[in-house]
């Protein structure tokens, strides 16, 4: 009977250990376009939400940054009105992704609480030199 229990506990801990060793190598997977450009994507209009500039322009592509400074930028981006985001859908080529963004939208008007409303933002997300960069025409 020990030598039958302990035969069962090494397979136990055989099963557990491939168990665990499986998932470390799932883990390791490299993320598909599509979860890299919506991580991108919620951090980019998250930092925009947040009103942090820097983050923000920091996900744009590069000939947007060589034409466009930070604070130029600041001065076409100013601000928004959203109180939060998600992502709706994504969409990717080789190169390029689109991506859907459900927003909740807080519209300024004066004497008016009309809370918040649903709108939705598509963005362009192109492939440069091995990352995931926001399009924006310079």
């Amino acid at each position: 009977m020990t030598s039958n229990l302990m035969i069962q506990s090494a397979k136990a801990l055989f099963a557990m250990g491939a168990a665990a060793s499986m998932v470390a190598c799932a883990s390791l997977q490299p993320a598909t376009p599509e979860e890299t450009v919506a991580k991108n994507a919620l951090a980019f209009t998250n930092a925009r939400i947040k009103g942090d500039h820097t983050a923000a322009y920091g996900y744009t592509n590069a000939a947007y940054q060589k034409a466009q400074t930070l604070e130029q930028y600041k001065k076409a981006y100013p601000g928004t009105f959203a109180q939060s985001a998600a992502i709706h859908d994504v969409k990717c080529s080789e190169e390029k992704c689109d991506v859907g963004i459900d927003l909740k939208v807080k519209p300024p008007l004066i004497g008016k609480n009309l809370g918040t409303i649903d709108m939705y933002s598509k963005q362009t997300w192109l492939l440069e030199d091995g990352q995931w960069r926001l399009y924006l025409e310079p």
